[in-house]
Formats: structure tokens, sequence, C-alpha cells
């Protein structure tokens, strides 16, 4: 279950990468609420992944631990 996460995760990522990628000329000429913005939204969405896999490693260590008792 780990494993298909993590295979599911990385093709997501892929996905993301190539829809929000932004060249630097387009970077610079948003304003800086702009920048700060994009900037702030992927802060989050990276942060949710991030809690998303740390909650099921967690779930599979409880899985694991309750199996071996």
């Amino acid at each position: 279950m780990l494993f298909k996460f993590l295979f599911k995760n990385k093709k997501k990522r892929l996905q993301e990468q190539s829809e929000q990628k932004i060249d630097i000329n387009n970077w610079m000429n948003l304003t800086k609420k702009e920048r700060l913005e994009i900037d702030f939204n992927e802060k989050n969405t990276t942060k949710r992944r991030k809690k998303a896999l740390i909650k099921s490693i967690r779930e599979e260590y409880i899985k694991i631990k309750n199996k071996n008792i």
C-alpha cells in the first residue's frame, strides 16, 4: 500500500510540475503580490502532500506493529 501511494504521488508530481512550470521571464513580469500568492499556494500544496505521506507511513507502522504483537 505504501508503495502504491508513493508511485501514485510521483505521477501526480510529474503532472503538476509540467502544468505549473513558470519560466523566469514570466515570473519576473508578475507583481510582488502575485509572486507571493503563487509561492504561498505552492508551499501549502507541498505541505499537504508531506502531511499525507507522513500519515500513511504512520498508519503502515501501526499495522506492522499490531501484526507483530
